[in-house]
Formats: C-alpha cells, structure tokens, sequence
C-alpha cells in the first residue's frame, strides 16, 4: 500500500480479507529534511499533545499490524526496489501519491499496480482533482480505479462510478462520501475481481477532455477567483471546498496570524462596500463582498497552529 498519512483507504484496507505485506508512505511533494523545522515540529507536538490528544500516524499503523514501514521520497530512493521485491507483494495498491510511480517499482508484482483516482478518467487527469473539479462546478463528480502504467493516470480503467456532492460541500465531507464511501467499495471490488482473474481493462483514450488538474502555484492563490464575474454561489462553493488550504482570502493578522477563516453562509443582501473579494465587518460579523451578495466568515482558532506561530516568534 502507497499512501499519504492515514488515509481514507488505510482502514478498509487493514480490515479487508486481502493480506497488506508493506506500507509505503508518500512523502509530501515539497519534502526535505530540515533539522531546525523538525525541532520546532517535535516541540509543537509535545506541546499540542498535552491539549489534545494526536491521532495514530501511519507509521504507528503499520506498527501495530507488525508491517514492514518505509517513507518514500521518490520511486529513485536508494534500496527502495530490493524493499519492494523482497515483499513479494502481488500488486501494489496506490492511493494520494505526491509523484508518479515509475515502471521498475509498478512492474514489481505480479498483477502490477492500481491507483484510486477521485475523478472520472480520462476526466481530471493529474495530482489535484479535487481542486478543479469545485473550481468547474462538477456536482456530479466519481471515482476510478484504475492500471497504474508510465503516464499520469492513463493506465487502464478496471472500474467508476459517479455519485452527487450538493452545492457548497467542504472537501472533507467530500472526499468523506467520494472517496471513503464509493472509492473504497470500487477499490476492494476491483482487487476481488483481479484475485479471479476477471478484471475489466478498459483502454483510455490518448487525451483527455479537460485540461490537467494540476496544482496551483503560489501566487495563483490571490486571483484564482473571477470576483468581478462569478455569481456568489459559485465563489461560495469553491471557497467551501478549499476552505483548508486555499489562499484566496487574505488571512486573519495580529495575534490571529496563521489561523484560518471558516466559511459561513451566504445571502444576496447589498453592502455598503463595492470592492468583491474584499473582507469587512457589517453587523458584528465578518463577510467578503462578492458581486451580487456576500459569503459570512469567521475565524478558526487552531491552538497547533497558535502554538507554531508563538514558537517562530
């Protein structure tokens, strides 16, 4: 298994019939060791943990279910291929990969290696999916589970299947029901079918009809949102969806300095402000002017966060 963190799929995978020989996690794209940071890291969590007690890391997981354990930066790390071969996995299953897996790690197994994409391929191809497909009002996004091959996500397609996310979902619910509920079914479905030797291969097509959803860069964040031209329902939505990480909004300052805004309702009500994207207080109460209405904030106090912040200073 190659995931990131305890993910949606590490659960059900423990808990299915089919037998996990190794744990490999995805290092985070941006990954590098830094002794200073990881200091600070450790005194945040000593620190957070005597408020609030942590969750399992996967690493701890694997331990429990007495699991080989690797962290993986990249499908190149020194050793990593004599690791996998000498698990004599049967397949690989892949979920949250920060980069491609290359074909000397996939080609391992015998039945090779499948990949849990939350989208509907050749739909959304690329390593956020999620991002664009709130960015393009899909309502009535899927799942595919799919060959791992040498491109990204073009591997054949074994199965899919759609489901509903309602206006304004926040992405943990989303990926609660798109992922947890359909993706895991579909996933543990196509590993049956491929102990029986009757998976479906369905070839994708060369290209796909949307463009890569690929990441933001950084100072995308601040003019990703059209506000002069986007209705306040779809500047909602987005902003519901990346709540967690999106900067489109300026952040809360002062001794709020690295929380984040928790977005509200919203209404079709006229403000006395015609700037849209800007933030003001009316009534006691925080909102970002939007062009024909206004979406309701407030802060979120995330004492990890607050901690981290002291500690820098």
């Amino acid at each position: 298994m190659i995931t990131q963190g305890v993910s949606r799929i590490v659960e059900p995978l423990f808990s299915s019939r089919h037998q996990i020989v190794g744990v490999l996690e995805s290092a985070s794209r941006n990954y590098k060791k830094q002794p200073g940071l990881h200091r600070l890291m450790g005194a945040t969590r000593f620190f957070y943990s005597k408020i609030k007690r942590q969750p399992l890391s996967l690493k701890k997981k694997a331990e429990q279910h007495g699991l080989p354990y690797r962290l993986m930066i990249s499908s190149d790390d020194p050793g990593l291929v004599e690791w996998v071969t000498d698990l004599k996995p049967d397949i690989i299953v892949v979920f949250s990969m920060s980069q491609l897996l290359k074909e000397k790690i996939f080609s391992i197994p015998k039945y090779g290696a499948v990949n849990l994409h939350p989208a509907i391929l050749p739909d959304y191809r690329g390593p956020n999916p999620d991002f664009w497909q709130y960015y393009y009002m899909e309502m009535h996004p899927g799942v595919t589970v799919h060959y791992i091959d040498a491109g990204e996500d073009t591997g054949d397609i074994i199965y899919q299947e759609r489901t509903e996310i309602p206006l304004g979902t926040k992405s943990p619910s989303r990926l609660d029901k798109l992922v947890g509920e359909v993706g895991v079914k579909l996933l543990l479905k196509a590993l049956d079918s491929i102990q029986r030797n009757n998976a479906p291969r369905i070839v994708q097509p060369q290209q796909s009809p949307t463009p890569r959803a690929r990441n933001l860069l950084t100072e995308e964040h601040r003019s990703i949102v059209d506000w002069g031209s986007w209705p306040v329902e779809r500047v909602w939505h987005v902003l519901c969806g990346t709540e967690l990480w999106l900067n489109a909004l300026p952040q809360p300052s002062g001794i709020w300095k690295g929380q984040r805004w928790i977005v509200g309702e919203f209404d079709h009500e006229s403000t006395k402000c015609t700037s849209p994207g800007q933030i003001v207080k009316e009534n006691g109460r925080f909102c970002v002017v939007c062009k024909d209405g206004r979406i309701y904030l407030t802060r979120n106090l995330d004492v990890k966060k607050l901690i981290m912040n002291l500690l820098r200073r």
